[in-house]
Formats: C-alpha cells, sequence, structure tokens
C-alpha cells in the first residue's frame, strides 16, 4: 500500500471512530455491517496496514502452499470431520485464497451474517453469550438485534476486551445494562499478562509476554475462571490468533454445556486445521460447518453446534 493508500486509511478510520463515539451513528454501522455493506470498509478498520500488505505477499502465499502440502493428511482428515459439502467447499476456497491468491466464489461467502449464520445458530431463551474480542460492542448489539428479531430473551452476555479505548467506547454504550457484563481483559489458556499490540480503534493482538515490540502489556484470563460464563450457552471468538489457547482456557465449559460456538480461524494457516482439530477432540457429538464471510482472507469462522 502506498502513501495515498495509508493515507486514506487513516482518514476512513478516522471518521468509522468519531462515528463510534456516539450510539445512533454506532447504530447506523453496526445496521449497515448486518446489511454487508460495510464490509470493505470494516476492513480498513479492523486490520492493520501490514496485514492487508501481508494478505496480498507473494512470500506468504508461498509459505501457505507449502504449509498445505505438507499438512495434505491433516487437511484431509480435517475436511472429513466437517458437517457438510459447503463446509467443505468453502474451506478450500478460503485456503486456495491463502494459497494461490484465487478469488473466492460468490457462492462461497456471506458478508451479512458473521457469527448469526441462520441455518446454523439457532438462538434459544436464556441465552448466555460470552463475546470474545468485543471490539466497540458491533457483535454484542448484532446479538441482541438477532434475539430481538427471533423472539428470544437472553439471560446475559458477557464481553471482553483487552484494548483501553474500545473498552470505553463498549462500556460507554452498554455497560450500564443489567444483563451485560464486561470485562476489560483479554482470553487466554490462564490468567497472566500478555503483550498487546493495539492501535486505537483496531483490533490489537495478543502476543507472547517475552515478545519485542511496541506492544504494552494487558491482563488476560480463561472463561473457566469466570464464574459468570459457567452456564455459558454461545462463545464467540475473534481475538487475532489468540483463539486456539482461548479455547483450551474454555475446555470445561465446552465440555460441560456444550455451548455454540462460533470462531475464527483465518488468523493462520495452522488455525486453519488444529482449531477445528480440537474443537472435534473436545466434543466429538459436534456438527461442524466452516463459513466464510469476506471476498479475501480474512473471516473465516468455525461453527460447532449439536
Amino acid at each position: 500500500m502506498g502513501r495515498g493508500g495509508e493515507l486514506v486509511g487513516r482518514t476512513v478510520r478516522g471518521i468509522y471512530h468519531e462515528m463510534q463515539q456516539h450510539y445512533l451513528s454506532f447504530r447506523l454501522l453496526v445496521w449497515l455491517k448486518e446489511h454487508g455493506i460495510t464490509r470493505k470498509v470494516n476492513f480498513l478498520i479492523s486490520h492493520k496496514i501490514s496485514h492487508e500488505l501481508k494478505e496480498d505477499s507473494a512470500d506468504e502465499r508461498q509459505k501457505s502452499r507449502e504449509y498445505f502440502a505438507a499438512q495434505k493428511e491433516r487437511a484431509e482428515r480435517v475436511l472429513s470431520l466437517l458437517a457438510d459439502e459447503k463446509s467443505v467447499n468453502v474451506w478450500k476456497e478460503a485456503v486456495g485464497y491463502r494459497t494461490m491468491g484465487r478469488s473466492i466464489g460468490r457462492e462461497y461467502y456471506s458478508e451479512e451474517d458473521q457469527y448469526f449464520v441462520k441455518d446454523i445458530i439457532c438462538l434459544k431463551d436464556g441465552e448466555v453469550f460470552v463475546d470474545g474480542g468485543s471490539y466497540t460492542g458491533d457483535t454484542i448489539q448484532q446479538f441482541m438485534d438477532t434475539a430481538r428479531r427471533e423472539k428470544v430473551r437472553f439471560k446475559q452476555i458477557i464481553g471482553f476486551e483487552p484494548d483501553r479505548e474500545n473498552y470505553g467506547l463498549v462500556n460507554k454504550f452498554y455497560g450500564k445494562k443489567k444483563n451485560i457484563l464486561l470485562i476489560p481483559k483479554g482470553l487466554s489458556d490462564m490468567k497472566k499478562m500478555l503483550c498487546f499490540s493495539g492501535e486505537g480503534a483496531t483490533f490489537g493482538a495478543c502476543e507472547s509476554a517475552g515478545s519485542i515490540g511496541g506492544g504494552v502489556k494487558i491482563p488476560v484470563i480463561n472463561i473457566d475462571a469466570v464464574p459468570a460464563c459457567r452456564n455459558a450457552t454461545f462463545i464467540k471468538m475473534d481475538i487475532e490468533g489468540a483463539e486456539m489457547d482461548a479455547l483450551k482456557g474454555a475446555r470445561m465449559t465446552i465440555q460441560t454445556n456444550y455451548p455454540k460456538l462460533a470462531i475464527c480461524i483465518y488468523h493462520s494457516d495452522e488455525d486453519m486445521l488444529r482449531i477445528i482439530e480440537y474443537i472435534h477432540e473436545l466434543v466429538p457429538e459436534y456438527r461442524l460447518y466452516v463459513r466464510h464471510h469476506s471476498k479475501s482472507n480474512v473471516e473465516t469462522v468455525l461453527y460447532a453446534v449439536l
């Protein structure tokens, strides 16, 4: 991306962030996202310029090709675990983009229904929704909107957001609601401090505590250690590559409650395989679906339901 593209990205991010400061404009952004209208803008906002450059990197595609070639047998087994032919095709399309830069067929992605795919996710009365990576509250609002449309009364929402600025926004809109609990922490396999690379209203990436970089240390916790999550019925995670550790930290909750899961698997090639394998290991009875929610290599989500 050249200087012009960087300037446009910063300008759009600034406008987007300013709109998130006010509830009515924030609700407009959520509505536009729910209808797939702001996907390109969300991509600019939610992914750092370095991530965008990585997306188009020939070197990264070569690494992905080598990785999936070496993991061919694992990939075949993972595909055999998926519940329908569409999931198999979607996974292959997503990997095709990662390895060859091939455009994803229009029939294999949907920009409107991320985390709430109608033929997979069915909300019920009494839902306890755990939102891993609440950002500024967009998924919390989508959950509430979906529950209202489906005439479902949810019991509680527990949102985790470690970025101070993002947490301030989500807390501003939802912090006083009695059935919403917001926790200013990230998710991992245990309670500890990690290095968090944040950039204002953008998503941050959790790295190892000993990593070198300009990030700040943040507290993280595991879902199993949070009393409010003990009765979780639906867990969503989009936490910039920390999903695998967070799933390990939710092992007891998942094996006890069998909650619906919507877990992002696009943050690495290994995640495209290992997260599916791990969820199957935890609860072999889960039906596993893969859906993709963008035109590029981001927003691939694994859904697990009974």
